[in-house]
């Protein structure tokens, strides 16, 4: 079988949830052919870095503005409707790739180039069966589109809000996930893990996952909670950000891991106690894998506000916001709370995302194939 994923580059979230289905494919199913391909880079490099470089300039620069678009977009609008022409109008530069390779399903990890390939299938320029994958805790109106043959969600309470509020047939959604790697998904000896990382066993932890954050806020956070709990030790992981690296490499102590980018956070993720994140859909999906608390800060507004919502509701984080170290200094002194958190995690697990999409696409493939 054939299986063209096609993903796109505003945030990371959505090229590694694709990078997951395909290697998944690779792992579980290695028969398949599969390609990955970005979507939103194939409609041409004007449109993709207004989409891409448009969205980080906002969602970092004009915060409130952007939440207002997301808000104003979440409805049938003459804003929605100026998306979805602009979008239905570069379907066709997907074509070139879809009848070269001629899959059996599509997979498309970003809502933009799925209202694409609903309008092909609108259009009848192709009849290939297509999953919308969807990389968020909460729904958009931009994600509903009537020709798209099923939606993964990540929760049965998106089922619901996809169903009755977006009025989508119940058999389209599926909650199966966000998917992750598998090294999320596979248990460990945190104390043996620990002792790899060069970490303290049995000492509260925390993990910064920093590199998405306003430098100045990031370093205030991190003094202030450090110093107020000077006994617990930090993980601190910059990613790429290079000047916020070497900002912390000025007021780290020796109760301090500093990284930049590691291939490794599942290692982190399963040593840490608590992680302090922004909200987006992949972190958070492979901490709630990782059955590890969260205290969210700096959600933008927008897709990240509305998760934030949705882990407070569920029980598995807290929102930081007036005397952030207090907040977290009283969750380290009540470690059954944290502990009712991680069991809060483990009960929204659906299982492993990945294979139950891959056995989706095989059977819908092979209807297809049969017809």
């Amino acid at each position: 079988m054939k299986i063209l994923i096609f993903t796109a580059s505003t945030g990371g979230g959505h090229k590694v949830a694709a990078a997951a289905l395909e290697n998944a494919f690779h792992r579980i199913s290695p028969e398949d052919q599969v390609m990955l391909r970005d979507g939103l880079a194939l409609t041409g490099k004007l449109y993709n870095h207004l989409i891409c470089d448009g969205y980080t300039f906002l969602a970092k620069n004009a915060p409130d503005f952007y939440g207002t678009i997301y808000k104003i977009s979440d409805k049938e609008s003459p804003l929605n409707k100026f998306c979805n022409i602009q979008n239905k109008a570069k379907g066709n530069k997907l074509l070139p790739v879809i009848h070269e390779f001629n899959p059996d399903v599509i997979i498309s990890c970003h809502a933009f180039v799925t209202i694409m390939l609903d309008k092909l299938k609108e259009d009848g320029e192709i009849t290939t069966p297509v999953i919308s994958q969807i990389t968020d805790f909460s729904p958009h109106y931009t994600y509903v589109v009537n020709n798209i043959d099923h939606f993964i969600v990540s929760s049965d309470e998106m089922v619901d809000m996809m169903t009755n509020k977006y009025k989508l047939p119940a058999k389209k959604v599926h909650p199966y996930g966000i998917p992750v790697a598998e090294k999320f998904l596979e248990p460990c000896d945190r104390n043996a893990v620990a002792r790899d990382l060069g970490l303290k066993e049995n000492t509260p932890t925390i993990l910064f996952m920093a590199g998405s954050f306003g430098v100045s806020k990031i370093l205030k956070l991190y003094e202030e909670i450090s110093q107020m709990e000077p006994e617990a030790q930090y993980i601190v992981i910059t990613g790429n950000n290079k000047k916020l690296y070497h900002k912390f490499e000025g007021i780290v102590g020796d109760n301090t891991k500093l990284l930049m980018y590691v291939d490794n956070v599942n290692d982190y993720m399963h040593c840490a106690d608590l992680i302090i994140t922004k909200p987006g859909g992949l972190t958070v999906s492979e901490s709630i894998h990782c059955a590890l608390p969260m205290a969210i800060y700096n959600a933008f507004p927008g897709q990240e506000e509305e998760n934030a919502k949705f882990l407070l509701k569920s029980g598995v984080a807290v929102i930081l916001q007036e005397n952030p170290a207090k907040t977290i200094s009283a969750l380290l002194s009540k470690p059954e709370i944290l502990q009712e958190m991680s069991n809060n995690c483990k009960g929204l697990c659906q299982g492993n995302s990945c294979e139950q999409i891959i056995n989706l696409a095989h059977s819908i493939g092979k209807k297809e194939s049969e017809k």
